[in-house]
Protein backbone atom coordinates (compact mmCIF):
# COMPACT_ATOMS: atom_id res chain seq x y z
CA UNK A 1 0.00 0.00 0.00
CA UNK A 2 1.32 3.49 -0.87
CA UNK A 3 2.90 5.58 1.92
CA UNK A 4 2.40 9.01 0.44
CA UNK A 5 -1.16 9.74 1.51
CA UNK A 6 -1.60 12.84 3.76
CA UNK A 7 -2.71 11.10 6.97
CA UNK A 8 -0.06 8.37 6.89
CA UNK A 9 0.19 6.71 10.34
CA UNK A 10 -1.93 9.43 11.95
CA UNK A 11 -5.44 7.91 11.99
CA UNK A 12 -6.35 6.18 15.27
CA UNK A 13 -9.52 4.40 16.33
CA UNK A 14 -11.50 6.45 18.83
CA UNK A 15 -12.59 3.32 20.71
CA UNK A 16 -9.50 1.10 21.04
CA UNK A 17 -6.87 3.77 20.31
CA UNK A 18 -4.98 1.62 17.83
CA UNK A 19 -3.95 2.58 14.31
CA UNK A 20 -6.63 2.27 11.66
CA UNK A 21 -5.71 0.37 8.53
CA UNK A 22 -5.46 2.14 5.18
CA UNK A 23 -7.03 0.12 2.39
CA UNK A 24 -8.13 0.44 -1.20
CA UNK A 25 -10.34 -1.42 -3.61
CA UNK A 26 -11.30 -0.86 -7.24
CA UNK A 27 -14.68 -1.19 -8.89
CA UNK A 28 -15.60 -0.35 -12.46
CA UNK A 29 -12.19 1.22 -12.94
CA UNK A 30 -12.55 3.52 -9.94
CA UNK A 31 -10.27 3.16 -6.89
CA UNK A 32 -11.74 3.81 -3.45
CA UNK A 33 -9.43 4.42 -0.50
CA UNK A 34 -10.58 4.26 3.10
CA UNK A 35 -9.61 3.70 6.74
CA UNK A 36 -10.98 0.95 8.96
CA UNK A 37 -10.23 -0.43 12.40
CA UNK A 38 -8.92 -3.99 11.90
CA UNK A 39 -10.12 -5.00 15.37
CA UNK A 40 -13.78 -4.21 14.67
CA UNK A 41 -14.28 -7.54 12.90
CA UNK A 42 -13.53 -9.45 16.10
CA UNK A 43 -16.18 -7.59 18.09
CA UNK A 44 -19.89 -8.03 18.54
CA UNK A 45 -22.55 -5.65 19.78
CA UNK A 46 -22.87 -1.90 19.49
CA UNK A 47 -20.13 -0.81 21.92
CA UNK A 48 -17.09 -1.93 19.94
CA UNK A 49 -14.95 -0.21 17.33
CA UNK A 50 -16.66 1.39 14.35
CA UNK A 51 -17.38 -1.16 11.64
CA UNK A 52 -18.07 1.49 9.02
CA UNK A 53 -15.49 2.49 6.45
CA UNK A 54 -14.09 6.01 6.73
CA UNK A 55 -13.50 7.27 3.19
CA UNK A 56 -10.07 8.88 2.83
CA UNK A 57 -11.27 11.85 0.75
CA UNK A 58 -13.99 12.65 3.30
CA UNK A 59 -11.56 12.45 6.23
CA UNK A 60 -8.99 14.55 4.39
CA UNK A 61 -11.65 17.17 3.75
CA UNK A 62 -12.60 17.31 7.44
CA UNK A 63 -8.98 17.56 8.61
CA UNK A 64 -8.04 20.07 5.93
CA UNK A 65 -10.94 22.38 6.85
CA UNK A 66 -9.71 22.49 10.46
CA UNK A 67 -6.05 22.87 9.47
CA UNK A 68 -7.01 25.66 7.08
CA UNK A 69 -8.75 27.52 9.92
CA UNK A 70 -5.55 27.23 11.94
CA UNK A 71 -3.36 28.46 9.09
CA UNK A 72 -5.72 31.39 8.49
CA UNK A 73 -4.78 32.56 12.00
CA UNK A 74 -1.08 32.92 11.10
CA UNK A 75 -1.10 36.73 10.72
CA UNK A 76 -3.10 37.23 13.92
CA UNK A 77 -0.77 34.82 15.73
CA UNK A 78 2.27 36.79 14.54
CA UNK A 79 0.80 40.13 15.63
CA UNK A 80 -0.12 38.73 19.03
CA UNK A 81 3.33 37.18 19.49
CA UNK A 82 5.10 40.39 18.41
CA UNK A 83 3.06 42.33 20.94
CA UNK A 84 3.85 39.84 23.69
CA UNK A 85 7.55 39.88 22.80
CA UNK A 86 7.62 43.69 22.96
CA UNK A 87 6.02 43.59 26.40
CA UNK A 88 8.43 40.83 27.42
CA UNK A 89 11.43 42.86 26.27
CA UNK A 90 10.25 45.85 28.29
CA UNK A 91 9.64 43.65 31.32
CA UNK A 92 13.06 42.06 30.92
CA UNK A 93 14.72 45.48 30.74
CA UNK A 94 13.03 46.43 34.01
CA UNK A 95 14.13 43.15 35.59
CA UNK A 96 17.69 43.65 34.31
CA UNK A 97 17.81 47.17 35.77
CA UNK A 98 16.55 45.87 39.14
CA UNK A 99 19.15 43.09 39.00
CA UNK A 100 21.99 45.54 38.31
CA UNK A 101 20.83 47.73 41.21
CA UNK A 102 20.71 44.76 43.59
CA UNK A 103 24.17 43.63 42.52
CA UNK A 104 25.55 47.10 43.30
CA UNK A 105 23.83 46.99 46.70
CA UNK A 106 25.38 43.59 47.31
CA UNK A 107 28.85 44.92 46.45
CA UNK A 108 28.36 47.86 48.82
CA UNK A 109 27.10 45.55 51.56
CA UNK A 110 30.16 43.36 51.14
CA UNK A 111 32.40 46.44 51.30
CA UNK A 112 30.60 47.61 54.45
CA UNK A 113 31.18 44.22 56.07
CA UNK A 114 34.93 44.47 55.45
CA UNK A 115 34.92 48.09 56.65
CA UNK A 116 33.13 47.05 59.85
CA UNK A 117 35.86 44.51 60.60
CA UNK A 118 38.60 47.03 59.80
CA UNK A 119 37.05 49.68 62.07
CA UNK A 120 36.73 47.19 64.94
CA UNK A 121 40.30 45.96 64.51
CA UNK A 122 41.53 49.58 64.43
CA UNK A 123 39.64 50.32 67.66
CA UNK A 124 37.41 52.95 66.11
CA UNK A 125 34.19 51.15 67.19
CA UNK A 126 33.50 49.01 70.23
CA UNK A 127 32.58 45.31 70.20
CA UNK A 128 28.85 45.88 70.71
CA UNK A 129 28.57 48.21 67.69
CA UNK A 130 30.72 45.85 65.63
CA UNK A 131 28.54 42.81 66.43
CA UNK A 132 25.31 44.69 65.79
CA UNK A 133 26.57 45.90 62.40
CA UNK A 134 27.88 42.45 61.54
CA UNK A 135 24.45 40.91 62.25
CA UNK A 136 22.55 43.58 60.31
CA UNK A 137 24.92 43.47 57.32
CA UNK A 138 24.85 39.65 57.31
CA UNK A 139 21.06 39.62 57.12
CA UNK A 140 21.08 42.27 54.38
CA UNK A 141 23.66 40.29 52.39
CA UNK A 142 21.56 37.10 52.59
CA UNK A 143 18.40 38.94 51.51
CA UNK A 144 20.19 40.54 48.55
CA UNK A 145 21.58 37.18 47.45
CA UNK A 146 18.09 35.64 47.57
CA UNK A 147 16.54 38.56 45.63
CA UNK A 148 19.29 38.38 43.00
CA UNK A 149 18.83 34.62 42.55
CA UNK A 150 15.06 35.10 42.13
CA UNK A 151 15.48 37.81 39.49
CA UNK A 152 18.08 35.78 37.58
CA UNK A 153 15.65 32.84 37.50
CA UNK A 154 12.82 35.06 36.22
CA UNK A 155 15.01 36.42 33.42
CA UNK A 156 16.13 32.94 32.43
CA UNK A 157 12.55 31.61 32.41
CA UNK A 158 11.28 34.56 30.33
CA UNK A 159 13.98 34.02 27.69
CA UNK A 160 13.18 30.29 27.48
CA UNK A 161 9.43 30.80 26.98
CA UNK A 162 9.89 33.58 24.44
CA UNK A 163 12.45 31.70 22.40
CA UNK A 164 10.97 28.23 22.16
CA UNK A 165 7.46 26.90 21.67
CA UNK A 166 5.57 29.96 20.41
CA UNK A 167 8.10 31.07 17.81
CA UNK A 168 8.56 27.48 16.60
CA UNK A 169 4.80 27.08 16.20
CA UNK A 170 4.62 30.34 14.24
CA UNK A 171 7.43 29.18 11.94
CA UNK A 172 5.49 26.00 11.08
CA UNK A 173 2.26 27.93 10.49
CA UNK A 174 4.02 30.45 8.24
CA UNK A 175 5.61 27.58 6.31
CA UNK A 176 2.19 26.24 5.26
CA UNK A 177 0.07 29.40 5.41
CA UNK A 178 -0.24 29.60 1.60
CA UNK A 179 -0.96 25.90 1.10
CA UNK A 180 -4.10 24.96 -0.83
CA UNK A 181 -4.34 21.27 0.11
CA UNK A 182 -3.49 18.81 2.86
CA UNK A 183 -0.05 17.20 2.49
CA UNK A 184 1.81 14.50 4.36
CA UNK A 185 4.65 16.89 5.26
CA UNK A 186 2.18 19.41 6.70
CA UNK A 187 0.39 16.75 8.73
CA UNK A 188 3.68 15.40 10.10
CA UNK A 189 4.60 18.81 11.50
CA UNK A 190 1.18 19.94 12.74
CA UNK A 191 -0.75 16.89 13.87
CA UNK A 192 0.00 14.26 16.50
CA UNK A 193 -2.96 12.08 15.55
CA UNK A 194 -6.48 12.07 14.12
CA UNK A 195 -8.93 10.18 16.32
CA UNK A 196 -11.90 8.69 14.47
CA UNK A 197 -14.81 7.26 16.45
CA UNK A 198 -17.01 7.14 13.36
CA UNK A 199 -17.19 9.15 10.12
CA UNK A 200 -19.14 11.92 11.88
CA UNK A 201 -16.92 12.16 14.98
CA UNK A 202 -13.33 13.18 14.28
CA UNK A 203 -10.86 14.79 16.69
CA UNK A 204 -7.50 16.34 15.82
CA UNK A 205 -4.71 16.21 18.40
CA UNK A 206 -2.13 18.91 17.59
CA UNK A 207 1.59 18.59 18.13
CA UNK A 208 1.69 21.99 19.82
CA UNK A 209 2.46 22.24 23.53
CA UNK A 210 -0.24 23.37 25.97
CA UNK A 211 1.08 26.94 26.14
CA UNK A 212 0.88 27.21 22.33
CA UNK A 213 -2.66 25.83 22.18
CA UNK A 214 -3.77 28.32 24.83
CA UNK A 215 -2.02 31.14 22.98
CA UNK A 216 -3.67 30.24 19.65
CA UNK A 217 -6.92 29.33 21.47
CA UNK A 218 -7.37 25.94 19.80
Amino acid sequence: MQKTYPLYRKVKCGICGRAMSYKAYSRNGVTYRYFTCPHAKEQTGEDGCCKRYVIEDSLNEIVWSVVRQLLDMTDVFKQKLDKQNNVSRQDNLILAEKLAKLQKEKEKCESDRFANVDQFMAGRIDKEVYQRRRTDLGRLYERLEADIAELEQKLKAAETVKGDSLSQALDVMKKYSRADELTQAMVQELIEKVIVTDPEHVEIVWKFKDEVRKFIEI
